[in-house]
């Protein structure tokens, strides 16, 4: 059994000081939760410091006793640590026209784990496990703006009619829309994470390892923002209505992961000396991005989150665009690109007529080389010395097309198109330079590195 209690120190004054020099601070504006029931939120009422209890158990049985079959596995509630920036944010903005809050019944983020495991040694030492993990969120995090009621207007796009939010869908202050971005919990999510692995040391001093992890994750929110109007705007929302949580793949994880170790130790000169070299290497399918428009198409106070709709080419033929008053960004212009755009992208390209969905979509394969080289001197007194050579992706080091990355978007967020709404009609805007969904990175992770190091052992 583990307890986790939250404790929070003079936040009161804090607040009091933070609404005393900020402008603004209203706490009878009404704002409306998920459910559009009408709510009122205060700054000064924090997540309540209640005792969080989970209780765990666990199992390791030995089937033959010694040990070369082995079954484990356990159950139980895990609470995590809340980053509390998310509640420094609610200290930080008490204005209405930025309001930041936890939901006064926010619950601290828990999950419900299961794992099974089993490991089997063979006669020629050899050495595989299977590994089951199962997790299902019991409180998660959301962050909701309850400066929306429930859209009731409509888009007139060509094929595309979703809800859009009105005039009168918004909380207004002296006639302005407002937003309330607050911090609120959801059940939905779980992650299925199975592997398998199988190892061996030899007694020459070589060590193999091959392995394979496959991942199912889903959540509502893949919060990867410290301010709370940030994990707002990068979530994409429900189409039918943003404040209404949905299940969806995570943006964190590989999906496909292979992985495969190698390392050889060669001992000479009576033992004094000793070279070993490893390799790491893994082939990965991941990178999670959702497609959506550079532009608050449905009126819900976030130009990031709205999940495109896919045209047919017909359909294209009859959207408005934005004239850029050159030949290369007519409205003409824009519309071939964007079906030449469509067409090759094959997840765009399968969807035509339909909505995209929430990071649905993987980018490619890649793959990455590590190698070490380590060349060990032993000293009397069993002292000793090491030099090390590591090269990070190595391939990239023969190849400079070996080795790097190809993204959607760095963000998760992928936004061929523009979009601007006027009376329920949307105004679109296609950059004609646009020719592939995928680049190529060009961070760290993409270009080979090396380092060099020394190490001296001190002996007794």
């Amino acid at each position: 059994m583990r307890v986790d209690v939250p404790l929070y120190f003079g936040m009161e004054e804090k607040m009091d000081s933070s609404i005393a020099r900020n402008c603004c601070y209203d706490d009878k504006i009404q704002y409306f939760d998920e459910n559009a029931a009408p709510t009122k939120l205060n700054s000064r009422v924090f997540p309540k410091s209640t005792p969080l209890f989970s209780p765990r158990v666990g199992f390791n049985y030995d089937v033959r006793g010694d040990r070369s079959m082995v079954l484990r596995g356990g159950s139980g509630l895990f609470t995590g640590r809340l980053p509390f920036v998310w509640i420094g944010n609610q200290v930080a903005n008490p204005n209405f026209f930025f309001y930041c809050v936890t939901a006064p019944d926010f619950k601290f983020p828990q999950v419900w784990r299961t794992n099974l495991g089993y490991d089997i040694k063979t006669a020629n030492n050899w050495i595989a496990s299977v590994d089951l993990i199962y997790t299902k969120d019991v409180n998660s995090m959301i962050v909701r703006n309850y400066g929306l009621i429930k859209p009731t207007g409509k888009l007139n796009g060509a094929g595309d009619s979703r809800p859009i939010y009105g005039a009168n869908d918004r909380v207004k202050v002296f006639g302005d829309p407002t937003n309330a971005y607050v911090f609120t919990n959801t059940d939905l999510g779980y992650s299925l994470n199975t592997s398998f692995q199988i190892e061996k040391t030899f007694n020459n001093g070589t060590y193999l390892k091959f392995g394979y992890n496959y991942l199912d994750a889903k959540d509502a929110a893949s919060i990867d923002a410290e301010i709370s109007s940030d994990a707002y705007d990068r979530n994409p929302g429900n189409i039918m209505n943003t404040n209404i949580a949905e299940s969806a793949p995570s943006l964190f994880g590989n999906k496909h992961r292979f992985l495969g170790v190698f390392t050889k130790r060669f001992t000479y000169n009576q033992g004094k000396m000793s070279t070993l070299i490893s390799v790491f290497s893994e082939y990965v399918q991941g990178g999670r991005y959702s497609y959506t428009y550079s532009g608050d198409l449905n009126n819900d106070g976030s130009s990031l989150n709205d999940l495109m709709y896919v045209p047919t080419d017909a359909q294209i033929d009859l959207m408005g665009f934005k004239d850029g008053g050159k030949p290369e960004s007519s409205p003409a212009a824009q519309r071939l690109a964007l079906k030449t755009y469509i067409g090759q992208d094959e997840n765009l390209s399968n969807l035509r007529g339909q909505y995209t969905k929430k990071y649905d979509y993987l980018s490619p394969w890649y793959s990455r080389w590590d190698i070490r080289l380590a060349q060990d001197f032993v000293l009397p007194n069993k002292q000793g010395i090491q030099f090390t050579i590591d090269i990070l992706n190595a391939a990239n080091l023969i190849n400079s097309s070996w080795g790097v990355r190809q993204f959607a978007s760095q963000t998760g967020l992928a936004q061929p198109l523009g979009v601007s709404v006027a009376n329920g009609t949307p105004t679109y805007e296609f950059a004609t330079t646009q020719k592939s969904t995928f680049f190529n990175d060009f961070s760290l992770a993409s270009r080979w590195q090396m380092q060099l190091g020394l190490r001296y052992t001190f002996g007794n």
